[in-house]
């Protein structure tokens, strides 16, 4: 596809050439002489533009593939985060863990049942240590996390939801994760 664009667009060069060419053998008229130098000064400015637009298009596309390449990159050192709740002797306990690649400055809000939001921080929190833990007063509705990864390369925020339905009753699914600038 893009060969044949190249060769229409030489053709084209070559055709306007020989007919300008042939207009000012034929002719020896000052005026006409004129006409066709300005003709071609047009297409030549036209030509320029296309291959400016075209220019234009290689680094958008470049753009485009650096952005995938950084976000690839960024996503390979994710940490991973997982809210949990449990139930012992009548306290509710909601606990991040982390595994993977350690995380820094996390910050957790819980959504209990009634809109009220428990927010706790920890500067990190790494894989194998003690996740973060809250007690929590009543059921959790839904469960927001920001986080970065160690070297700071990325932030990410997730919104986790407590399952309502008979497949995940009681369970927290991941909503949404999102790498922020």
């Amino acid at each position: 596809m893009l060969r044949n664009k190249w060769a229409l667009s030489a053709l084209i060069v070559v055709g306007l050439v020989v007919l300008f060419g042939s207009f000012i053998a034929v002719r020896d008229d000052t005026a006409l002489i004129g006409a066709m130098s300005a003709a071609g000064t047009v297409a030549a400015g036209v030509f320029a533009a296309v291959a400016a637009f075209g220019s234009l298009r290689a680094a958008a596309a470049s753009n485009a593939s650096a952005q995938r390449a950084r976000e690839a990159m960024v996503r390979a050192v994710r940490p991973n985060l997982e809210p949990s709740v449990t139930t012992a002797d009548t306290t509710l306990t909601g606990n991040v863990t982390c595994t993977g690649y350690a995380a820094i400055d996390v910050t957790v809000v819980w959504t209990l049942a009634d809109g009220e939001a428990i927010t706790e921080s920890v500067a990190r929190l790494a894989p194998g240590e003690d996740p973060l833990t809250s007690t929590l007063p009543q059921p959790v509705d839904m469960v927001w996390l920001a986080f970065a990864d160690e070297g700071r390369v990325g932030k990410w925020q997730d919104t986790w939801q407590m399952g309502k339905d008979p497949h995940n009753l009681g369970r927290l699914t991941l909503l949404e994760s999102r790498l922020v600038d």
